[in-house]
């Protein structure tokens, strides 16, 4: 059985699942009250924007406990009509019910959103709930938002049981459950830390989002080189005059939106780092050198001179992250003497490294590996000849660290890794 540590750990699981769909700047949607924290960490990892959708229970005549459906904020409903006719609620009681808890509905939704709720026309809308019993509420918003005219809702929970889930994907485009439990009694089963969300914390997640994403910098730009065109994207933490910058160098075949790049850079904005992720020759939207991978070198070294002169970034204190073949060419490029001044500190991820490789180079590094990795003995033989390199191997992942709790785990170690390099106002750390 599943469990998480808590609805934070729950968003962080469910944003690594939801990174590689190919969802790109939805509205993330929580329901009220302990769907919103999920929400929280799936809209951080995305560069969603937040919001929530209120959904009311419509209550059994008599047993208030008992949900005979549900209706959301704009009146759009669900209703169980047979359960609802087991328990006497006649077409009357229906509507005086779904009069009533439409107006609680859009009166909290208020309370809790009124100046956030983005448009959801023609957007992707990603519904989130820190789990999943019945799914009346969750169907209630689901249509609700179709009815504001959402180009593809999606539904995304940590936990629900199978007959439940199964439904909800005959009501969604899509449908993302970390567990499908088949042993489900109730959502806080799965859960250490259950305790109730209360409303004041609600509005303290959105308001820390909000301040959070609005402040940092996204600046897309092409960096050019012997005329060849390089897509990247710099984003800058707030709160800095001038941050410590991590290059990421991408493996072969991914690119500058890369999902596990994506996720680490998204963590060291949070400490207070500023990253570039850009897309090599040949790959994503940059332009194709004719020498293709005999060029990367070329690419990175135009890139991290580029880097050193933008607005917000301290040049003194720049690092690299590499994945996979990227791993290889940082390497080589500090290897060379390539990039000046030197970088601080590099993180090379499953690098397909040969002995030798990492010989003659004094920048401080850790190597990042699966324990399952193929590449496990290479990585440990080339590590072991250069007295600068840390090595890190992550139990029981391969060489894409998508085993539950491989990526969290490599996240800690490169951020705590980082930001042993550089030195970081205290009021950054942790942000």
């Amino acid at each position: 059985m599943v469990q998480f540590r808590d609805r934070e750990d729950a968003g962080k699981r469910l944003a690594q699942l939801l990174a590689g769909k190919n969802i790109e700047h939805p509205i993330v949607l929580g329901i009220p009250r302990g769907g919103v924290p999920v929400a929280s960490e799936v809209a951080h990892v995305l560069r969603g924007e937040l919001g929530v959708v209120v959904a009311r229970k419509l209550r059994a005549p008599g047993q208030p406990e008992l949900a005979i459906g549900a209706v959301s904020a704009n009146g759009v409903a669900y209703i169980n009509h047979k359960l609802a006719e087991e328990c006497g609620a006649d077409d009357r009681y229906l509507a005086d019910e779904q009069a009533r808890q439409t107006e609680e509905a859009s009166r909290r939704e208020a309370q809790f959103d009124s100046h956030r709720h983005a448009p959801v026309s023609g957007r992707t809308v990603i519904v989130v709930d820190d789990g999943i019993a019945t799914g009346a509420t969750a169907i209630a918003a689901i249509r609700s938002m179709k009815w504001a005219g959402a180009k593809r809702v999606i539904l995304a929970v940590p936990v629900g049981p199978p007959d439940t889930i199964d439904a909800m994907r005959r009501e969604a485009d899509e449908v993302y459950c970390l567990a499908v439990e088949p042993d489900f009694f109730a959502i806080g089963q799965f859960y250490i830390d259950f305790r109730q969300v209360e409303d004041a914390e609600v509005r303290k997640v959105l308001d820390e989002f909000e301040r959070a994403t609005s402040e940092v910098q996204r600046r897309p730009a092409t960096i050019r080189r012997d005329g060849v065109n390089l897509a990247s994207i710099l984003a800058v933490p707030p709160g800095l005059t001038a941050s410590p910058c991590v290059v990421f160098v991408h493996g072969l075949g991914s690119g500058k939106d890369s999902p596990r790049n994506m996720v680490i850079a998204e963590r060291l904005l949070d400490a207070g780092f500023a990253t570039l992720l850009f897309d090599l020759n040949g790959h994503g939207e940059s332009d194709e050198d004719p020498r293709g991978d005999r060029a990367f070198g070329d690419d990175l070294t135009a890139v991290y001179n580029w880097v050193q002169s933008q607005p917000g970034i301290d040049a003194t204190q720049l690092m690299l992250a590499g994945s996979s073949m990227g791993g290889v060419v940082a390497a080589e490029a500090v290897r060379d003497g390539r990039l000046n001044p030197p970088p601080l500190a590099m993180v090379l991820r499953a690098p397909p490294l040969e002995p030798g490789d990492l010989n003659a180079i004094a920048t401080p590094m850790l190597v990042v590996v699966g324990s399952r990795d193929p590449l496990l003995a290479s990585v440990e033989t080339a590590a072991a000849g250069c007295p600068s390199a840390r090595i890190a191997i992550i139990p029981q992942a391969g060489h894409l660290f998508d085993e539950p709790g491989a990526l969290d785990d490599v996240l800690d170690r490169t951020v705590a890794f980082l930001q042993s390099a550089v030195r970081l106002p205290a009021e950054t750390k942790g942000r």
